[in-house]
């Protein structure tokens, strides 16, 4: 597949591109987002084609690159957007406490990713409805086999995120023939046929506030407290939401601030608000910790997350003034 356009993108710093895209090696499949040897790759769905978008550092900048449908500017703003590159992340450093601040040093530079689309999100939300990330993924990648666009790029093969229409027009059996329940096949068949239909416009609450935003998901079939706050997050990137009733939340806050002791919802409250506005960014870092094998309290030089041994260097260095 020919490349179509790139961009430079210059991200706010600090950032760590390796830290912030480890996540993606995490796991051996790579279907439509992966972290190999250095490169991020996302196929998604452009301009009513699939495309592949890849990132990579080159000295001082990221160099985006574009394979497939789509324009230079939709590759400016999606590579961005996934990469949460505008995001300055020394007001939330600033607000550390002896907890928080050791963990801050250790994954200096470390970004949250965003889903392409809303859409995305909240489709991946239903497939996370109390059952383990890892049986989730499984459900995800077979949707995504089944309904996505597939793309081959040098010996990688990925598919793009499947459209509303694509799922719109499967019934409820299909969904179930891949794993998932009766309710959740069905909440994301009515999704897909609403945002097919031109019913539900889910890229517009990207431009509303967080509370009309959060109402808005809630009124969707199928969408709680938890679906909602977590599609705020991943989504529409307000990283002041949290869902603090996740077990997840829970166990990492105990582990960090309560000596493994899982927290109650009320206590995960009182201590990531204390954050304000960076209360997600703070329950992001302290999740990415628990599961990086971070130490509570560490200090010093961390063994960076999810790469090879090969990759790894010190995380803990000033990248920026504000930083801790």
């Amino acid at each position: 597949m020919e490349q179509t356009a790139t961009v430079t993108l210059l991200p706010t710093e600090p950032f760590d591109f390796d830290l912030s895209c480890g996540i993606y090696s995490r796991v051996g499949n790579y279907t439509l987002t992966a972290y190999i040897e250095g490169k991020l790759y996302k196929c998604l769905d452009l301009d009513g084609g699939p495309a592949l978008i890849t990132v990579e550092e080159e000295k001082d900048h990221l160099r985006a690159r574009l394979y497939g449908e789509g324009t230079r500017k939709q590759l400016e703003t999606t590579a961005g957007w996934i990469l949460s590159s505008e995001l300055d992340l020394g007001p939330f450093y600033e607000k550390a406490d002896e907890v928080m601040a050791p963990i801050a040093r250790c994954l200096c530079g470390l970004k949250p990713p965003r889903t392409a689309t809303v859409y995305e999100a909240l489709v991946i939300a239903y497939t996370e409805q109390q059952i383990s990330l890892r049986v989730a993924m499984a459900f995800q990648e077979r949707i995504v086999k089944r309904y996505g666009e597939r793309l081959q790029h040098g010996p990688n093969t990925f598919y793009s995120f499947p459209t509303p229409t694509a799922i719109a027009s499967a019934d409820v059996a299909e969904l179930r023939d891949l794993g998932l329940s009766r309710n959740k096949a069905g909440f994301i068949t009515g999704l897909s046929k609403m945002v097919a239909s031109g019913g539900l416009d889910l890229e517009y609450l990207k431009g509303k506030p967080t509370a009309e935003a959060r109402e808005a998901l809630q009124g969707i079939r199928g969408v709680g407290e938890w679906t909602s706050d977590y599609v705020l997050v991943r989504g529409l990137g307000r990283l002041e939401m949290v869902p603090y009733d996740d077990i997840g939340t829970r166990d990492s806050v105990g582990l960090f601030y309560k000596a493994g002791e899982r927290a109650t919802r009320r206590e995960v409250e009182a201590l990531l608000g204390r954050f304000d506005e960076y209360a997600g960014l703070a329950n992001y870092y302290l999740i990415y910790a628990r599961f990086s094998g971070v130490q509570p309290r560490e200090t010093g030089v961390c063994r960076k997350p999810f790469l090879p041994a090969s990759k790894e260097k010190s995380v803990c260095r000033q990248r920026a003034a504000r930083s801790p």
